[in-house]
């Protein structure tokens, strides 16, 4: 099957073309997979939330209004999926930092700053070694540009959590940061 369009992927999946869902799978997972990953700690979890996700996806294709509008579907239906999958794992707390312990630190080397910059996979890597509560509430209004009144609905949390919680994870990461790179010039 040749290249196709948004809304020519979305007509033949609706209509459970399976070589369509398979070319939907394939074109939209890596961004899933990715958001999935963020958001989990490990392959297995973002894995399983992954295989969740496109379940929805296929269930749900009537909502979409057109083909330009389906990756930024997929993504919100991707971040919803694994907030879902977090809540109902019991995975997702928002406890004060005193009673949650940094994930172990396997995979983070300690280097030297290059022009005084963490790289972007350098501070994925330490965002991941962040608590649930911070990481997500940090990946959702940071990397997914939610505003606090969006997190607090998403969450189910008050929209004081969502901004305390932030904070927290600023600081939080900017010692995570200093600990691994050194102090960052301002």
């Amino acid at each position: 099957m040749q290249q196709l369009n948004g809304n020519e992927l979305i007509k033949l999946c609706k209509s459970h073309d399976r070589v369509a869902q398979k070319m939907l799978f394939d074109r939209y997972s890596p961004l899933a997979y990715g958001i999935c990953l963020r958001y989990f700690s490990n392959q297995f979890d973002a894995s399983d939330c992954l295989q969740k996700n496109f379940l929805k996806i296929f269930s749900n294709l009537n909502q979409v209004k057109s083909g330009e509008s389906l990756p930024g579907w997929i993504k919100t239906l991707t971040i919803r999926t694994c907030l879902d999958h977090l809540r109902s794992s019991n995975k997702l707390k928002f406890d004060p930092i005193e009673n949650q312990m940094l994930r172990e630190e396997p995979y983070v080397e300690d280097h030297e700053l290059k022009n005084n910059q963490v790289g972007l996979t350098e501070l994925l890597k330490l965002i991941d070694l962040l608590p649930k509560g911070y990481r997500t509430v940090i990946n959702l209004a940071i990397l997914d540009e939610m505003s606090h009144e969006e997190i607090a609905v998403e969450c189910g949390i008050s929209v004081g959590t969502s901004r305390s919680q932030l904070h927290k994870a600023r600081k939080l990461l900017q010692s995570l940061i200093t600990n691994h790179y050194g102090k960052l010039p301002i």
